[in-house]
């Protein structure tokens, strides 16, 4: 196994790469406690799944700042949570302003791009919390990282 500092990431202990999940990093010292928080934080954000709607990334946030200083593997997956949810909120919000600009006529682009977001939020989500239940480092695809 090879050691990567986790600082180059963020702040936080060294992890392990774990030669067998295609360059997953993990960290050693994370608790069960703190794997089934971190999970939770990626499942929370699955509430703007039904409605596309806030719920999912104030969740996500009040979540995070809770527990952003108890551990560098929680501030990581809060973090990422975060910037992910925000992100979708980021393309549904210039989706719908290109949808106002064609004057309703991008409704044949508006449509399946939002059943895109609406696939990647989910299974985003679902991969997030699945690495996080594993002690795995996750990002995000098509993920913005304002923070």
């Amino acid at each position: 196994m090879s050691t990567f500092s986790a600082q180059n990431m963020h702040r936080g202990p060294s992890v392990t790469q774990s030669p067998h999940k295609h360059g997953s990093y993990i960290d050693d010292a994370t608790t069960q406690g703190e794997r089934d928080y971190a999970l939770f934080n990626h499942l929370i954000g699955l509430l703007s799944v039904l409605d596309q709607t806030f719920l999912g990334l104030l969740g996500v946030a009040i979540m995070w700042r809770l527990r952003a200083t108890d551990s560098p593997f929680l501030d990581d997956h809060g973090r990422e949570a975060f910037n992910f949810q925000l992100s979708i909120l980021l393309y549904v919000l210039v989706a719908v302003v290109f949808l106002v600009i064609t004057f309703g006529i991008g409704i044949f682009l508006f449509v399946p791009f939002m059943i895109f977001l609406w696939i990647l939020r989910l299974v985003g989500g679902i991969r997030g919390a699945m690495a996080a239940h594993r002690g795995e480092y996750y990002r995000y695809p098509m993920c913005i990282r304002f923070f």
